[in-house]
């Protein structure tokens, strides 16, 4: 994990630290709700990247064996 964050780029270093700098203004429910929501966002992406897997890994299939359309 450490190496995921040193990997990070100039820009995304300084949005994370705009990010942590207005978090710390935050109310503790202002808080919660922000957690909750980036949770739903964390949960779309997921199945995001796991549509485009699928699609990619089918796109791969179907150039090796054939398109059956």
């Amino acid at each position: 994990m450490d190496q995921l964050i040193s990997n990070l780029s100039v820009e995304q270093k300084f949005s994370h630290r705009v990010f942590s700098d207005r978090v710390q203004d935050l109310s503790q429910k202002q808080a919660q709700d922000l957690l909750v929501q980036m949770h739903q966002q964390m949960l779309i992406k997921d199945n995001l990247y796991r549509e485009l897997f699928l699609s990619q890994e089918k796109d791969i299939v179907d150039s090796l064996f054939g398109s059956n359309k």
